[in-house]
């Protein structure tokens, strides 16, 4: 009986640095999984203000420059965004006529690069590399027509709120965007405490 021959050595040598090189290339060119980035920001966890009024609506005045040292075009959650979600969530009208306009006039976040260190701090410490700046101005404006013809009850507040945060020279990307997010988070806390006591000091007679 013949008997059939398998694969010699050098055949199956062959064979596994076929197989390696195959595994090398796929993995070489396989995308890498994108960073999460920053949640959103909520302001769930807030009482609403309830206004004598029928609507809400947000404006920008602000255009963001698109390049540095401002990074909030890298982001979608910007501090544009946060002062919308604070309209949604902390404003809610119960009355039948007038309305609340949300104006944002600012809404940048700045980087910066920070001053390094010499001397063994720069070789063996692990210094700041940048500084992140939010800043967030915005005006609310209430106008409620009264009963009567021509009568227009009108209030205004002005508020302005920012927040900071360093980033190490060591931060990974997904670190990065991590405390980009704390920073719109700090930046929300700030904006939502300084409309709050404005509306409640100076609209107190549109509060229900």
């Amino acid at each position: 009986m013949k008997r059939i021959a398998g694969p010699n050595l050098a055949t199956l040598r062959i064979a596994a640095a076929a197989l390696a090189a195959l595994l090398l290339t796929s993995a070489c060119t396989t995308e890498p999984s994108a960073p999460a980035g920053p949640k959103p920001v909520s302001f769930e966890a807030q009482a609403p203000l309830r206004l004598d009024i029928a609507s809400i609506s947000v404006e920008s005045r602000y255009q963001a420059p698109g390049r540095a040292p401002n990074v909030e075009h890298l982001y979608s959650v910007t501090p544009v965004s946060t002062a919308r979600a604070w309209a949604a969530s902390r404003i809610v009208g119960v009355g039948p006529r007038g309305t609340a306009v949300l104006t944002v006039l600012e809404g940048s976040v700045i980087s910066e690069d920070l001053p390094k260190k010499g001397g063994l701090t720069a070789v063996f410490g692990d210094q700041r590399d940048v500084q992140l700046t939010a800043r967030l101005k915005a005006r609310l404006d209430v106008n409620r027509p009264g009963e009567r013809p021509g009568e227009l009850a009108q209030w205004s507040v002005n508020v302005e709120a920012s927040a900071n945060r360093t980033v190490l020279e060591s931060a990974s990307l997904n670190e990065r965007d991590a405390a980009y997010g704390l920073l719109m988070q700090q930046l929300a806390r700030e904006f939502d405490a300084a409309l709050t006591a404005e509306i409640r000091r100076s609209m107190s007679a549109a509060l229900r």
